[in-house]
């Protein structure tokens, strides 16, 4: 603190004023998210030799399929933008000569503030592994869920930290957000069944879940890339409650799932939607391991 003496002469009399001037740093703080968002950080690298790939796309859609972030990686292969962290998201990375590589982002705490993924790999055609093997174990600072070949660290103000070595794991409640992996989706031939097993439901409701989001996807580019085929969705319950609520069930579930694909371009006359409910069992309906074996959704390409 500084102290400067002001003297001032007049009429013989002196006045004298003692002012304090203070003078002090603040510290440089880094610039928060908007209000209720949340900062998503990674990296995008080749994975057979780990460089950064320049300017590959990064795109982030709600689980409506709406956009909500899209970036090109920078010199480094670094990407950064902000996401409401009350909504679910597919992330698509997509780089010239390279396969597109997309996984689901669901935050499962609307407090995290930032999120940093571990670098995203992306594979040359015909190069990725059968079986990706998990990432090395994460650290006791790491709040995350470890798939195939990605793991992503949340930080929040809550300070809550999990770890796991396992393919996919159900997080814990504090956990802060998570990445899934959805296998590949592989069509039947012509009139033959295909079974969407990834695309999953809220218990007993026509509302799909969050871990939904990459198998829509896939069903997506599937019919994007054949213009002219046409599908019959059909929707199948267990035998638990009533029967004629599991029929119209398993019917709203279908339609729900054509509207997804309707509202990202796909016409709606090229898919036809069935409900069966509870007639054509796959497994037995005296256990609920067998009965979610029933609660299901198929598709049949009727036409290529």
């Amino acid at each position: 603190m500084k102290w400067i003496n002001c003297v001032v002469v007049a009429g013989g009399i002196c006045l004298i004023n003692i002012v304090p001037l203070i003078s002090w740093s603040q510290p440089q703080q880094s610039a928060k998210p908007a209000q209720g968002m949340a900062s998503v950080e990674g990296s995008v690298q080749d994975a057979a030799t780990k460089r950064p790939i320049v300017s590959a796309t990064v795109v982030a859609k709600n689980q409506a399929g709406v956009l909500k972030a899209q970036q090109l990686t920078n010199a480094d292969g670094s990407f950064s933008f902000k996401l409401d962290p009350k909504q679910s998201y597919l992330l698509s990375f997509q780089a010239p000569g390279y396969d597109t590589y997309d996984e689901p982002l669901v935050f499962t705490s609307s407090r995290v503030e930032s999120l940093k993924k571990r670098p995203t790999l992306l594979y040359l055609p015909g190069t990725r592994p059968a079986s990706t093997p998990p990432p090395p174990a994460p650290t006791a600072a790491t709040s995350a869920v470890a798939v195939s070949n990605t793991l992503a660290t949340a930080q929040s103000t809550s300070g809550n930290t999990a770890s796991t070595t396992n393919a996919r794991v159900a997080p814990p409640k504090t956990l802060d957000a998570k990445v899934v992996y959805t296998p590949p989706l592989v069509v039947a031939a012509v009139g033959k069944t295909t079974q969407l097993r990834a695309i999953q439901f809220v218990q007993s409701k026509p509302e799909l879940l969050p871990d939904a989001m990459p198998a829509l996807e896939q069903l997506l580019q599937f019919l994007q890339g054949k213009p002219t085929a046409e599908i019959e969705l059909s929707g199948h319950t267990d035998n638990q409650g009533d029967f004629d609520e599991n029929l119209r069930l398993s019917k709203q579930r279908v339609e729900v799932v054509k509207e997804y694909l309707v509202k990202n371009g796909i016409a709606a006359s090229r898919i036809t939607t069935r409900g069966y409910g509870p007639t054509r069992p796959i497994a037995s309906n005296n256990t609920e391991t067998t009965r979610q074996l029933n609660r299901r959704v198929e598709m049949i390409v009727v036409k290529e």
